[in-house]
Parts: structure tokens; C-alpha cells; sequence
């Protein structure tokens, strides 16, 4: 019998800015490199999968990150008040003309299921964000044709795809194609523009936060060439 073939799609995450948070808590903060339910979330909604019916056999991918460029955390200040007298009484006009009682109220999702009500206070959160940052991801699955699917998705998405935050897109080259091989062993060997590329770290995304488990140290190149399948 044939030995089983394994493929792996090649996805590059680069952008002006990231976030990968790993928590719900009013200040978000971002992990140094994307979560496993951030790439699954990403490969979700390029496939048009409604948000809480994503397919069961994507938590299935195996998940590989090699880090080409740590990028830098940096921490984005917000504040968020009662809105002003006019604006509060505009929306209390257009409540009680649709059928609402009482004036409007504001309030702020605060991402656990509850609500925080703006009484007059003034809510304070820090946003922290990961900045020049670039991996290279590769994805693979028992099924082949799993992977193809993902191949297709993340080429002609359902829903956008970006990095963490609706407002970060990823920069060109996103998509790098299909090649045949585990995603340890493509990364080990894939071309880096890396100027340091001794120490490369190798992550494999298990869980949301994840520690270096190799090093490699891949040829580096100077154009594109490298990546194209």
C-alpha cells in the first residue's frame, strides 16, 4: 500500500498590525503570535461558516508558525464616555417613536455576554496590538481534500480574512499555495527574508498560548521566487 499523502497550505500573516488576543477582558492583549482559534476563526469565515457553526473537522488541522519577524507590542489607549446631551436625546426621540419607552440607553459590550451601562462614568481600556510582525503558517489536515477546500476558501474568501481585528489585512503575499510534505518539515525548508535566519522559532498551535518548541534555520532569499509553488 501507498504511503498516505500529506499536503500543506502555505498562508503568510504580515501587516502593519496584528492582534492575537487570548482573553476577554476589557484591556485586550495580544499574544507575540496568532492563536489556534484566531487561524481556525480566519479559515472559518473564508469558508462562509456562520459564527458558532463552524465546521467540526477544522478543529482537526494541524497548525504549524514559524516566526520570520517578532514585530513589537504596542498598547493603543481608549476611552469611551456618555455620549453628548444632543446625541442622547436623538436616540431617545427615535426610541419612543418605534415603539421604545423611557430614554436611551449606552451601553458597552464588554465580550463576556454582559453589558456595561454608561451612567456618567467614563470606561478606560488598553488595546495592545502587534506591530511589523510576519509568519508563516502552514495547515494541514488527515484528508486531502480538506485541504484543498481551505486552498480554495482562503483564495477566493466567503468573509474577509485578516489578522486578528477587522482593520488589519494582511499585505501581498497572503496565499502561497499547496505543497506536499507534513507542515514541520515545509517550514524547516521554506525561504525566509528573514536577515537573521539562524534562529528561527517553530511553533506548533496546540492551544492559544504556545511556546517555541524548534529552531531552524531555512535558506533566506531575496525576492518572491522562493515562495511560489
Amino acid at each position: 500500500m501507498a504511503p498516505a499523502v500529506t499536503r500543506s497550505l502555505l498562508l503568510r500573516f504580515a501587516a502593519p498590525q496584528q492582534s492575537w488576543g487570548s482573553t476577554e477582558l476589557s484591556d485586550r492583549n495580544s499574544e507575540p503570535l496568532p492563536t489556534r482559534s484566531g487561524v481556525v476563526g480566519m479559515l472559518a469565515a473564508a469558508l462562509g461558516a456562520a459564527r458558532g457553526d463552524w465546521p467540526a473537522w477544522l478543529w482537526a488541522t494541524d497548525i504549524w508558525v514559524r516566526v520570520d519577524r517578532k514585530g513589537g507590542l504596542s498598547s493603543d489607549f481608549h476611552t469611551v464616555g456618555l455620549a453628548a446631551t444632543s446625541v442622547q436625546d436623538i436616540r431617545s426621540r427615535h426610541r419612543q417613536v418605534t415603539g421604545g419607552r423611557g430614554k436611551a440607553d449606552f451601553i458597552v459590550p464588554l465580550g463576556s455576554g454582559t453589558k456595561w451601562t454608561l451612567g456618567g462614568g467614563t470606561m478606560v481600556t488598553n488595546r495592545q496590538y502587534l506591530a511589523d510582525a510576519e509568519f508563516l503558517v502552514a495547515i494541514s489536515h488527515v484528508d486531502v481534500d480538506r485541504v484543498a477546500e481551505l486552498a480554495h476558501a482562503t483564495r477566493n474568501p466567503v468573509f474577509m480574512t485578516y489578522l486578528g481585528r477587522k482593520a488589519f489585512a494582511p499585505t501581498f503575499p497572503f496565499h502561497l499555495g499547496v505543497r506536499e510534505g507534513d507542515p514541520r518539515a515545509i517550514l524547516a525548508v521554506l525561504p525566509t527574508r528573514a536577515k537573521e535566519a539562524s534562529q528561527l522559532s517553530l511553533h506548533h498551535l496546540l492551544g492559544d498560548q504556545n511556546y517555541a518548541i524548534d529552531t531552524v534555520q531555512p535558506p533566506t532569499m531575496t525576492t518572491l521566487e522562493g515562495w511560489t509553488v
